[in-house]
């Protein structure tokens, strides 16, 4: 009995130290897994600075998160944000099923590009997708989904973000426009999804703003005067090389 209630301690403070060493080290192997597993799903750079994790209140903090371009598009990136806010069930970290209560994307600076008939965010949802399927994460005609580590979203927010619109032949930042606020529920439903799935379906909705006819409407507007601003300029260089030689 008394060597049973020594293993049993042993195998307690084991555990204990095991925690404790992966509390520490949250804040890097979130970091890490993000950094690692991010391009994975994308098929594009997906990078974030850090994280902050108060293991009192559940809350995160990630810095600097930016989304690159797919090959063949000419624009620097797709997104930029300076700060993620995001409140965590801690618990869930350990299990199958990783749950986010509230994921707010605050000011995020996005670039609109089409191209072939497509546009960068619609590229990387197929690329999230795609890679679904490839490991069988996504169940096809008479297919077995495979386990995987799931996730679930109860509430995700886009606020305060503005989208430019790609123009090679006018100066970077030319036409942009305001992104109504994004509000989404329940990404991954009851159970959880892979992180492909819920990826995926955040872009289409993401998507969804950023061609709405308000937006739309806003960069057209925008893009027509940022041209005919350009316009000017030229005329009026041109002028001015003609005094020149006059």
């Amino acid at each position: 009995m008394k060597k049973l209630l020594i293993t049993a301690g042993i195998a307690a403070a084991a555990i204990a130290i095991a925690v404790f060493i992966v509390i520490t080290r949250m804040d890097s192997l979130i970091t890490k897994a993000i950094n690692t597993y991010g391009p994975e799903i994308a098929g594009t750079e997906v990078r974030i600075d850090g994280v902050r994790v108060s293991f009192l209140s559940g809350r995160a903090t990630i810095t600097n998160f930016t989304l690159g371009n797919p090959k063949g598009f000419r624009s620097p990136r797709a997104m930029k944000v300076a700060s993620v806010s995001v409140s965590l069930e801690l618990p869930s970290l350990l299990s199958d099923t990783v749950i986010i209560r509230h994921l707010e994307i605050i000011e995020p600076d996005i670039t609109y590009e089409k191209r072939g008939g497509t546009d960068n965010f619609q590229s990387i949802a197929r690329h999230a997708e795609q890679k679904a399927k490839e490991r069988g994460l996504v169940s096809g005609d008479g297919d077995e989904a495979k386990p995987g580590k799931k996730l679930r979203v109860r509430e995700f927010i886009v606020n305060g973000g503005r989208v430019t619109l790609y123009t090679p032949d006018l100066p970077s930042g030319a036409a942009s426009a305001a992104i109504p606020e994004m509000h989404l529920r329940n990404l991954g439903g009851k159970d959880g999804a892979p992180p492909e799935n819920v990826f995926s379906r955040i872009l289409a909705a993401l998507h969804d703003r950023l061609t709405a006819p308000i937006v739309a409407d806003s960069l057209n507007r925008s893009l027509l005067e940022a041209r005919r601003t350009a316009e000017k300029g030229t005329r009026s260089l041109t002028d001015r090389i003609k005094g020149v030689f006059q």
